[in-house]
């Protein structure tokens, strides 16, 4: 698949200042209906991007009410803690390397679009990756699976890794851009790490920011 559109940012981020972040496109893996967008971003302190964190890097699913409350909640967060066991996803807050084949197959695509592009990969790059995608797919069980683009936009406005990443100083435009890179990312790597939340996350996304795939074939 041929990547028809490309935008790039930067992200004046104290933890991310000049390594592109992008997907790379694959006959095999790739929907039609999206294509990663790239993103200029960079690797800054040595500590780099933290992994999930239950306390402080997973937001809550964009549920109404009280989660214990909520049918089907009890089997959500049991599937959920199933999914963080099957992934190898550390709680505690460090820095995340793939592990899985399915993960190794996103990076290694992650990687070597970045490096075709004149970037320079890192650890910090690949856990801010797998990151992005495993917090999507986490509010993707914690909502039975059922998302639509206002449950993507909450969880793109609730997430501390945009939050991080994206300066509240950057010009609104330049913010949205960015905010997009990110979440084409996350959903990219969904395919890889929950394919069955890829297609309805692919659709908000785009539904989201139709501005960005509009011309994609």
């Amino acid at each position: 698949m041929s990547r028809s559109i490309t935008h790039k940012i930067v992200l004046a981020s104290a933890m991310i200042t000049g390594l592109v972040l992008s997907g790379c496109s694959s006959d095999e893996e790739v929907s039609p209906e999206i294509t990663p967008i790239a993103s200029d971003a960079a690797t800054g302190p040595a500590n780099g991007v933290q992994g999930p964190d239950s306390s402080e890097a997973q937001e809550a699913p964009a549920t109404d009410g009280n989660d214990s409350q909520q049918p089907g909640m009890e089997d959500a967060l049991a599937e959920r803690d199933q999914f963080m066991e099957d992934q190898q996803l550390p709680l505690d807050g460090s820095q995340l390397s793939a592990v899985t084949p399915e993960q190794q197959q996103f990076i290694e695509e992650q990687r070597t679009h970045v490096e075709q592009q004149g970037g320079v990969w890192s650890p910090e790059a690949e856990s801010l990756t797998l990151a992005l995608t495993a917090d999507a797919c986490e509010t993707a069980i914690l909502n039975n699976h059922d998302t639509d683009a206002s449950t993507v936009q909450m969880h793109i406005d609730t997430s501390p890794l945009f939050m991080n990443q994206i300066p509240e100083s950057l010009p609104e435009a330049e913010r949205e851009q960015a905010q997009m890179s990110m979440a084409d990312i996350m959903v990219y790597g969904m395919q890889h790490m929950c394919p069955e939340d890829f297609q309805q996350w692919s659709d908000a996304v785009q539904e989201l920011h139709p501005e960005y795939y509009g011309s994609q074939q």
